[in-house]
């Protein structure tokens, strides 16, 4: 029986829309750095694919090699001020939660870092249906100890993992044993309902 069901974020439960980018160009213009936002929203894809876990400093390090600039940590944290602020769903999605979270705990598991995402889901008015939020700083997908942590208190067979990606949540958690739903191929996520 299905006790937990653990989101991917990006794509998942929030559709990425280029508008967000808006906030890394933004932040751009602020510090005065004449450098285009779509190379270094590339690099840090490049950064967010190969890391094996979240950490600014290292995103810094990984940024300011490659194109020999001087990112500081004031800029990334500004960056992910304004990125938390990129949030919007439909009105389905809040229903689904609504009525998802009145059954089941939910719970997110993104690679990216932890407070920017809670305030994304804020934004977005779909937080509070989340008991936890397991940010990409301690262990990233698909590290199978990110799904163990997700999974919490709760036995394997007890929890559901969905997701939009193949190899960062769904290989990794069909590992474990994890039931999954695959986003985009598997379900629509307005299709839950009638799923679970």
């Amino acid at each position: 029986m299905i006790k937990r069901i653990i989101f991917d974020l990006d794509n998942t439960l929030i559709e990425w829309i280029d508008e967000y980018d808006d906030a890394l160009k933004d932040t751009l213009i602020k510090y005065n750095i004449d450098f285009d936002y779509r190379v270094l929203t590339n690099t840090i894809d490049e950064y967010d694919y190969n890391s094996e876990i979240y950490n600014s400093y290292d995103l810094i390090d990984y940024i300011n090699t490659k194109h020999n600039l001087n990112i500081t940590i004031d800029f990334i944290n500004d960056w992910l001020c304004e990125l938390g602020t990129k949030g919007d769903v439909s009105k389905e999605v809040v229903e689904l939660l609504e009525y998802l979270s009145s059954k089941y705990e939910l719970v997110v598991l993104t690679n990216w870092e932890g407070a920017c995402q809670r305030n994304r889901l804020k934004a977005a008015g779909i937080y509070k249906y989340f008991k936890e939020v397991y940010g990409g700083e301690v262990f990233k997908k698909p590290n199978l100890e990110a799904f163990k942590n997700a999974i919490g208190p709760y036995n394997i067979d007890e929890c559901i993992m969905i997701g939009d990606s193949m190899k960062f949540d769904i290989e990794p958690a069909k590992k474990l044993g994890i039931k999954t739903y695959m986003v985009g191929q598997d379900i629509d996520i307005l299709d839950l309902k009638e799923m679970l």
